[in-house]
């Protein structure tokens, strides 16, 4: 028995409405093509009854010490050194922008949706004939006009109730058949979002140096002998098959684990083998005599002083009030040793990384 991967259910995120006009409506689902894949999150038990244990956040008033009702929560926002105070029901209406679903804006070519505008991955839609009858043959329609005239819609995307808003574009994908007439890739759209004004970037580069036409001819012969074509179903995620092999030595009882073979690191022999000259070349012409690859730059000289340097002073645990940082969401901040000390002070034992100090130190304030 060897686990590869979780089994995942192919269900539609959603299935919402494509609105291409007044009173004409065209029914999908959205689909996931791609999604990191996570190790399961961990289920905390009963050191003794081996039960699972159930998590119970309450507010207390920092006043008064009473427990506070949703009702008696409140939000607010600093503007102008003021606190601009929101009910509940203020917060979720502003954060309203319209029913879920696709709204048609216009059309542009293909060639308008630009790779550096990438900000998040792209869904996919199919028709669904559950939320309008008579999808599939109107949808199959606004694909090959796509296609056929190599362009894109542009839509308004909320995926559901209380999402922001995103514009996409529908990128048009063809049928595709493979060996034995089996489908290969599904005819549908490509949800790409699309980056809104405030999402570019103006970045300024210090000007290096340029590389000579021997040198980059010698790059592009390296290039040459090292390209392969990639394919990332051949390339397993190290971090989850090591978590699936100690899951598979504990539930069946192996004295060993098995080993995981890490195809994310380089293949030096391979490496040397095919293009180990051509490096050594590559080499030649673009560093200096003596170059030690190992060897880290020398730390800059600090201007001298006549002033006495002073010591930077250390903080101490006194010095920071760890249940404030809590109620602020501030734990990040705090160091490991001042976490350890109060968590020590308070008779709780915790120990391993920052997070796990950070989730003792929460669980004990009721956070």
């Amino acid at each position: 028995i060897r686990v590869r991967s979780k089994e995942v259910k192919k269900r539609a995120l959603q299935r919402i409405p494509l609105s291409l006009g007044p009173g004409l409506e065209i029914g999908v689902g959205v689909y996931c093509l791609v999604r990191e894949a996570k190790k399961p999150s961990f289920v905390r038990l009963d050191q003794r009854s081996n039960e699972e244990l159930k998590t119970q956040t309450r507010h207390i008033c920092e006043d008064t010490g009473t427990e506070l009702m949703p009702t008696d929560i409140k939000f607010y926002q600093p503007f102008g050194g003021e606190k601009v105070v929101f009910e509940k029901e203020e917060v979720t209406e502003m954060k309203k922008f319209g029913e879920p679903g696709l709204t048609l804006m216009g059309f542009k070519p293909r060639s308008r949706v630009k790779k550096h505008c990438y900000i998040k991955p792209s869904n996919f839609i199919f028709p669904d004939e559950s939320v309008v009858k008579g999808s599939s043959s109107l949808f199959k329609v606004l694909l090959d006009r796509c296609l056929a005239r190599d362009i894109v819609a542009i839509c308004r995307y909320i995926a559901r109730q209380n999402a922001q808003p995103f514009f996409v574009a529908l990128v048009p994908q063809a049928e595709n058949l493979g060996e034995n007439n089996l489908q290969v890739e599904s005819p549908g759209f490509h949800v790409v979002f699309l980056p809104f004004a405030e999402d570019f970037r103006t970045l300024h580069f210090e000007e290096s140096t340029k590389a000579n036409t021997e040198q980059i001819d010698k790059a592009k012969d390296i290039i040459k002998k090292l390209t392969f074509k990639y394919q990332p179903d051949s390339f397993e995620n190290p971090v989850l098959q090591k978590h699936y092999r100690y899951l598979e030595a504990i539930a069946l009882e192996h004295d060993e684990v098995e080993q995981v073979t890490d195809l994310t690191e380089p293949d030096i022999e391979r490496i040397s083998r095919r293009a180990g000259s051509l490096l050594e070349e590559f080499k030649e012409l673009v560093y200096s005599d003596g170059y030690d690859p190992e060897q880290k730059p020398g730390a800059k000289r600090k201007a001298a002083s006549n002033a006495p340097s002073a010591k930077r002073p250390r903080s101490s645990s006194e010095d920071v009030d760890v249940e404030a940082e809590a109620r602020k969401g501030n734990l990040k901040k705090v160091t490991v040793p001042v976490l350890k000390a109060y968590l020590k002070g308070v008779g709780v034992s915790a120990g391993g990384k920052k997070q796990d100090l950070i989730d003792a130190v929460n669980e004990h304030l009721g956070f």
